[in-house]
Parts: C-alpha cells; sequence; structure tokens
C-alpha cells in the first residue's frame, strides 16, 4: 500500500510539473509533415492532431502560419510531433511537446488502435493519447512581460509579448503568471556598424561573441529557426538579412540596432 501511495505522488508530480511547463507557451506548432508518413496530411493525421489541441484548449497553429509574436520570439511556441510505435496487429502513438532549444518537455501517454484501417487507426490512437494532454488542463500563463522588436522592411512593427522560459527547468522554477501590459511603440534607431569583428564561441546551447580583447560582447541562444538567435540579458535577436547580422535590443527604453561581423 505504501509502495502504491508512493508511486502515486510521484505520477502526480511529473504531472504537476509537465503542466507548469506548458502553461508558460503560447502556442502548439504543428507541422504539415510528420516523418512516419510519406506525403503532407496523409490520412489527415496533421490536422486531425491540430483539432485535438484546439479541443484541449490549446492555440494550435501550422507550421507556415505563424503570426508576429511568434516569428519574432521563436521560444513562445512549442512544436507538436507524433510518433508512431505501431506493429503489426497494434497502431500506438505518441505525442511529444519540443521547445525551441529542440528539447522535449512533455510526452503523451501511448494512444492505441485495434482498427485495421489506417485513417480510423490513427485517429483513435490519437484520441487516446490526447486523454492524458486534456489532464494537463492548459491554461496560458507567461513566464516574464518582454517587449520583443518584430523585424520587418519599414523597421517600426514592434510587438509586446510574454517571453518563455528556453529550457524545461526554468520554465517549472517560474509559473507565476503575469498580466501583460500594453507598451507604447518604439520606432528602431538608424543601423550602426561594428567594424570590430566578433569571434562565436560555443557554449551551451549557443555562443559567446568575444572581441579581440578578448571580452563578450553578447551571449546568443539557438532557436529552432536558422541564423535567428535570442541575446540573453539584453531583451532582443540576432537575425541574418541579406547575409548582414544583425543585432536589435533594448539598453534602457532606448532600441538599438547594430550590424555586426561575426566569424562563426
Amino acid at each position: 500500500m505504501k509502495k502504491l501511495l508512493f508511486l502515486g505522488l510521484v505520477f502526480m508530480s511529473i504531472s504537476i510539473l509537465a503542466q507548469e511547463n506548458v502553461n508558460n507557451y503560447k502556442y502548439i506548432i504543428v507541422p504539415k509533415k510528420f516523418d512516419f508518413l510519406k506525403e503532407a496530411n496523409k490520412y489527415r493525421v496533421n490536422t486531425y492532431t491540430k483539432f485535438m489541441f484546439e479541443k484541449a484548449g490549446f492555440n494550435a497553429i501550422y507550421d507556415d502560419q505563424k503570426p508576429a509574436d511568434l516569428l519574432a520570439n521563436p521560444c513562445l511556441g512549442l512544436k507538436a510531433n507524433v510518433l508512431d510505435n505501431s506493429n503489426l496487429f497494434t497502431t500506438k502513438m505518441n505525442v511529444t511537446l519540443e521547445n525551441c532549444q529542440g528539447a522535449i518537455i512533455y510526452t503523451s501517454d501511448e494512444g492505441k488502435s485495434k482498427i485495421k484501417e489506417y485513417e480510423g487507426a490513427y485517429q483513435e490512437a490519437l484520441e487516446n493519447a490526447f486523454v492524458s494532454i486534456k489532464g494537463l488542463n492548459y491554461n496560458y500563463q507567461p513566464v516574464e512581460n518582454t517587449q520583443v522588436y518584430v523585424p520587418s522592411q519599414n523597421n517600426t512593427v514592434p510587438a509586446t509579448t510574454a517571453a518563455v522560459a528556453v529550457t524545461a527547468n526554468t520554465a517549472a522554477n517560474q509559473a507565476t503568471s503575469v498580466t501583460p501590459q500594453t507598451t507604447a511603440p518604439a520606432t528602431a534607431t538608424s543601423v550602426e556598424t561594428n567594424t570590430n569583428t566578433l569571434f562565436a564561441q560555443p557554449i551551451n546551447n549557443g555562443y559567446q561573441l568575444v572581441d579581440t580583447t578578448p571580452k563578450v560582447v553578447f551571449k546568443i541562444t539557438k532557436t529552432t529557426q536558422p541564423n535567428y538567435y535570442i541575446i540573453q540579458d539584453k531583451n532582443g535577436f540576432l537575425y541574418q538579412k541579406d547575409g548582414k547580422w544583425i543585432a536589435e535590443y533594448y539598453e534602457g527604453d532606448e532600441l538599438k540596432k547594430q550590424e555586426l561581423q561575426i566569424k562563426f
């Protein structure tokens, strides 16, 4: 009896931790094609997955329909994936959620189906997998209120977003809800060119950019987007545009924009 009680408490703790992690993310990103299928949305698995997330209360979007705040801050979303563990007689599926660092922060219970026809089997297996996802009782809780600048052609489109923790541990430790506040739009300053070459040195989940002193000028964190990084402790982003590296970040209330010379 004591062992059963202990196991029950362990599973309850795991469920609470997963809920805190998932609640810190604003979007669920559903790809148009899963790896185990040869075609996009074959057997309607992708559309059904998106539908099931919406039914469970999540804001699910396709990976080619990302809103402006998610493009500016990829870490606002979790990428959904469906794993097919089927054998000859049973369709078995798990749903995973991956953060912008590529870490899986949640895996659903395995859903099973004995239906022989593919579309029906996949749908029933997904329904069974989503029982555990619905049990999370998702309720979006932004971790920290942060103004993020959205790069655009005219460089005048800011957006206020909730920045989420970039690792599961950070998200779990910062589950306090903060009500977003609307801030006045800011206009980007002219681009400053830093002619000094910065050298990228690998660190956990990204790089530190150092000059010839050597002094650490920026620490940047990888995202799921190629050539797109979060600048740590600077409330900004580093991205490549037209072959040039652009850093946009805030110093106090002032938006800075710099063109950087970087050697990776």
